[in-house]
């Protein structure tokens, strides 16, 4: 009928109006075709139908007169003769016709043909057809004989007289027009009868006297036989289009399942004609309808070529294919981002080339904007065209091209790709060229998304190993693309985000780490006091004490009386003398000991100062420090750190203490020469005193300075409790041991409280990581096929990993004995230790906590029952307080997000699941708008994953972006609908060349090259062979 029947961009959306009449219509609003249909003035009323077509929108019309084709045999003729204007639409013809139903009204019902159908199937269809009262077959003459037969009642009702329709077969034949009614099996059977598929069957349903007017529930059987035999339904209600191809949406959902039980669960093609009886419509008269004008903006959409085929494939796929309304949403996406979409790509060789081979010298292929399938057999030049798509799209994948590589296309200095240039031209925008032999540089910005088989596999594969960076950084991008701009803190990624989002809780967690430093210093000292050898060293240094008394009891002076005879003067002076020094020097030795216990007090205050002292110095440095890190916070808020925080220390009081305690212990030494000048002179003045006695006073009174010597010894052993070395203070030290255990079990309760406090912090890692999973979390819960399907789910959690928790031990203990004898024996109880714990709850990580600990103390015990340290299995020059900091500070434990899958943990993925995991990832949750390039993504796929998995999420994917994929696989190019196939051949023989086939599924060279290289034979598509008729 004069239109191309070849569209290299495939399956594009355009609007069909399937619902028209012409002048041959005995209802139409015009003057009609003469009785020949062959005048002059019947010529002009065609060409004004074909002007009229060719100027409205829509892609595809279809004739449905009443009760004949007169009207599509007008246009065939006209057109034939070659003198009017040329059709550059498609139009097929149809018909419609009315059948008996059970109902008050009437029922019409609609007949859609092939525009290549002979003039003869269209005749004897009409002669398939029965009227319902008289049995005859369809003809004017039958038409005039049914009104003939019909009685003046029903005549009547439908205005006319019952004498002039038996008078004027012209009136009969009108008459026999607007009250016949047809066998409805005939209509099925004559619909059925046409061949190779050049018919369909076609129902109003609440349109104008349609099937929603049969009462389904009370004549099943008679509306079940319809939609069976009608595969396009004419509606125009939201809800009723939307239930037709299989969607639930609000307007349907209180009907929708009731509805598919009654269509079978096959979807049916919605369409909405303008059933228009005129050629130019009224603006603005809903009722003076032309063509092309849709009743209330409810425009039939269909994606397919202008073809009969196009129909067909429109009719198995409508939930894809169909939309009724304005504009379908693909096309208002493509409007709003023109930018974002490949118009065509052109390759060519550059200029005075002198490269004879041809390649793809010329090239140039017209992109579709949804699912476009490159095929061709091995070897055909399918991933040259993705490598190049790539390369001009400025992509920084060129690692893993697989054609413009060094070993092949970019041989020997680049040749011969540096012969050829490649340009994409947009929608909308500068086009993108380049040489082939030149990678972009990796400052250009990236217009496509690639992601060649080389890439996919390293991805999917590179957990394997034990890392997992790449595929996790691919999923951090994803995530830090949902996060409004607002909340991205100014970062540019989302490991920037984290740094600054977590700064003032990795201060909080460093802080908490020195204390429980300070604090497992204390415990471990605690646990060495608590050595064996400690308390029997004490008690042998008590027992030698003890000893030592014995031994002074045994050399204590005997006792002497006093002298009896009476004294001279001089002698009862020098008495007097030496019991006036013995006194003295006992208050000096008072003294003495009263002012060490000054000093020792003097000291620790200055001691106690000096810190003071320098904590506030530190904190004085650190609120300066935390100043300069939220500078650009304050900056924010419009302040500065003195606006909000003041801080004064009166070093002057601690100074003033200092400074006196300092002239006190200066006094305090000075008093203590002293001493020692005023005990010397005692001494003197002693020794000339008893010169001044007779033999037995002197005797005496050295028996009295041996009975000070001798006490003094025995004061000097058995000293007192803050004297260290002497038997009490050895003695208090033993009081302290038997009271450490306590201390111990205090300072660990204070380590467990500590701990948790450093857990609490994680924690709120952990949560405000969670936040920023939340917008992406909404897309995904918003989305019912990764909702319901996939299980798609976010959640952050703390974690550890047993081996990184194995490494950092045993760099620190040894593993030789009990359960951490041996390699693989101490990681495996390490392992089983962090496995057995929920980390993610307070409860879980302090459990931990404690296994390990109690794991490594039950080791130390065996090494030596009565030890309650760690020091024999501590590797050298290593410290048990390592061991505790590590444990207890939880650094192996850090906030990670988790990805589950089907319920499934990242971590424990396949590498299938792996890859169809990152496909969602980057066909449904990635916000990016470029187009997206796939080299056989099917690869790393079962056949169950690429049907159950891959399939839905290409075909929900390709509504929100361009996806170009390279493919050998018929469940990815036919199930998925693909709106584009492009077919690659490589001829070496003809010059290198390769060259590439472009159109639609149902475009029969496409389909035949589908056919022979997705799999060789049509048999090999099983159910689906039914796309290749």
């Amino acid at each position: 009928m004069g239109v191309k029947k070849h569209f290299p961009r495939g399956s594009e959306w355009r609007q069909w109006d399937l619902h028209i009449h012409t002048p041959a219509s005995f209802h139409w609003k015009g003057e009609r075709f003469s009785a020949s249909g062959c005048t002059s003035r019947d010529n002009e009323l065609i060409d004004e139908m074909i002007t009229a077509i060719n100027d409205t929108a829509p892609a595809v019309y279809a004739i449905q007169d009443y009760w004949g084709f007169d009207g599509w045999f007008a246009l065939k003729r006209r057109l034939s003769e070659g003198t009017g204007p040329g059709l550059e639409k498609t139009v097929f013809p149809g018909i419609e016709l009315r059948l008996a139903a059970p109902i008050q009204g009437r029922l019409n019902a609609h007949v859609l043909f092939s525009d290549e159908i002979p003039d003869q199937h269209l005749k004897d269809f009409l002669s398939a057809l029965k009227l319902e009262i008289t049995g005859q077959p369809l003809s004017p003459h039958a038409l005039i004989a049914y009104a003939r037969a019909a009685n003046a009642d029903k005549l009547k009702t439908h205005s006319f007289e019952k004498a002039e329709v038996m008078a004027s077969d012209e009136t009969a034949l009108r008459a026999g027009y607007v009250i016949a009614e047809l066998n409805v099996d005939s209509y099925k059977a004559a619909v059925r009868a046409v061949p190779d598929g050049m018919a369909l069957g076609f129902m109003p349903f609440e349109t104008n006297d349609g099937l929603a007017s049969v009462k389904h529930q009370e004549h099943y059987a008679y509306a079940i036989g319809l939609f069976d035999s009608s595969p396009i339904f004419e509606t125009r209600k939201e809800g009723l289009w939307n239930a037709f191809v299989g969607r639930k949406c609000p307007e349907n959902e209180s009907f929708f399942d009731a509805f598919q039980e009654s269509i079978g669960g096959i979807p049916r093609l919605p369409v909405s004609g303008s059933d228009a009886h005129q050629l130019r419509g009224t603006a603005g008269d809903n009722n003076a309808r032309g063509y092309g004008d849709f009743p209330s903006q409810r425009i039939t959409w269909i994606k397919a070529d202008p073809t009969w085929r196009g129909l067909q494939q429109a009719i198995k796929e409508p939930f894809k294919r169909c939309h009724i309304g304005l504009t379908p949403p693909k096309l208002q996406r493509i409007s709003a981002n023109k930018t974002f979409y490949i118009d065509t790509v052109s390759l060519s060789k550059v200029d005075g080339s002198s490269l004879a081979e041809t390649w793809f010298d010329g090239c140039a292929i017209p992109f579709n904007a949804d699912l476009v399938a490159i095929i061709g057999n091995k070897g055909s030049g399918k991933s040259a065209l993705a490598d190049v798509l790539a390369l001009v799209g400025n992509s920084q994948e060129h690692a893993h091209f697989s054609f413009l590589k060094a070993d092949r296309f970019r041989g020997k200095a680049g040749e011969p790709a540096r012969q050829f240039y490649g340009k994409l031209d947009w929608l909308a925008g500068e086009p993108s060229q380049a040489n082939l032999a030149a990678n972009p540089a990796p400052d250009r910005v990236e217009m496509v998304r690639y992601v060649p088989q080389g890439r996919f596999e390293a991805l999917c594969n590179e957990h394997v190993t034990g890392k997992s960076e790449n595929f996790e950084r691919e999923l951090r991008s994803v995530i830090f693309s949902h996060i409004p701009a607002e909340d991205r803190l100014g970062a540019l990624d989302f490991d920037q985000l984290i740094e600054a989002q977590e700064s003032t809780l990795r201060a909080r967690l460093d802080e908490a780490r020195k204390n429980l430093v300070t604090l497992n210093r204390l415990i471990a000292g605690t646990e060495d006091q608590l050595h064996p050898s400690i308390r029997k060293n004490i008690e042998e240094q008590i027992h030698l004490k003890s000893v030592q008394l014995a031994e002074l009891e045994l050399s204590k002076p005997p006792a002497i009386a006093a002298p009896a005879e009476t004294l001279t003067p001089d002698q009862e002076t020098a008495a007097a003398t030496l019991a006036e020094i013995s006194t003295a020097i006992a208050a000096l030795a008072d003294e003495e000991k009263a002012i060490g216990e000054a000093l020792t007090r003097l000291s620790a205050q200055r001691k106690a100062a000096r810190d003071v002292l320098e904590r506030f110095a530190l904190i004085r440095e650190q609120i300066a420090a935390a100043g300069t890190e939220i500078a650009g916070q304050l900056e924010l808020l419009g302040l500065r750190l003195p606006d909000i925080l003041t801080f004064e220390i009166n070093e002057g009081k601690v100074r003033e203490v200092d400074s006196g305690a300092e002239r006190e212990m200066g006094t305090l030494a000075a008093r203590i020469e002293a001493i020692k000048k005023e005990r010397a002179d005692h001494s003197g003045r002693a020794e000339q005193a008893t010169e001044a006695l007779n033999g037995p006073q002197r005797a005496y009174q050295d028996h009295l300075n041996a009975m000070k010597t001798w006490q003094m010894s025995v004061g000097e052993i058995e000293g007192a409790p803050d004297v260290p070395d002497s038997k009490l203070g050895l003695e208090a030290r033993l009081s302290q041991l038997d009271q450490l255990p306590r201390i111990l079990d205090e300072r660990r309760a204070q380590r467990t409280v500590l701990a948790a406090q450093i857990f609490h912090i994680l924690a709120l890692q952990r949560d405000q990581r969670q936040k920023l999973f939340e917008p992406l979390q909404k897309v995904i819960s918003e989305n019912s096929l990764i909702r319901d399907e996939y299980r798609l789910q976010f959640r952050s959690h703390l974690a550890a990993y047993h081996d990184l928790v194995s490494e950092r031990l045993f760099s620190l203990v040894k593993q030789s004995i009990g359960e951490l004898r041996g390699e693989d024996e101490s990681r495996a109880a390490i392992r089983a230790r962090v496995e057995a714990q929920d980390l993610d709850t307070e409860a879980g990580a302090l459990a931990l906590a404690d296994d390990l600990h109690k794991l490594l103390h039950d080791a130390a015990r065996q090494r030596a029952s009565d030890q309650a340290d760690l020091n024999g299995l501590m590797r050298k020059d290593r410290a048990p307080t390592e061991v505790y900091d590590l444990i207890y500070s939880f650094e192996y434990l850090e906030p990670k997000y988790t990805l589950l899958f089907q319920d499934t943990p990242i971590e424990q993925l396949s590498p299938g699941q792996r890859g169809a995991l990152l496909l969602i990832f980057y066909l449904l949750v990635d916000k990016k708008r470029n187009p997206i390039i796939l080299d056989q993504p099917e690869e790393n796929l079962d056949n169950e994953t690429i049907v159950s998995l891959l399939v839905p999420v290409l075909n929900a994917a390709k509504e929100n972006r361009q996806i170009i994929m390279v493919t050998h696989n018929p469940n990815l190019a036919v199930v998925c609908d693909a709106e584009q196939i492009i077919f690659a051949e490589f001829d070496r023989k003809a010059m290198c060349s390769i060259t590439y086939l472009a159109g639609s599924i149902e475009d029969p060279a496409l389909n035949q090259a589908v056919v022979n290289v997705l799999e060789g034979t049509k048999p090999a598509f099983d159910n689906r062979g039914n796309k290749y008729q």
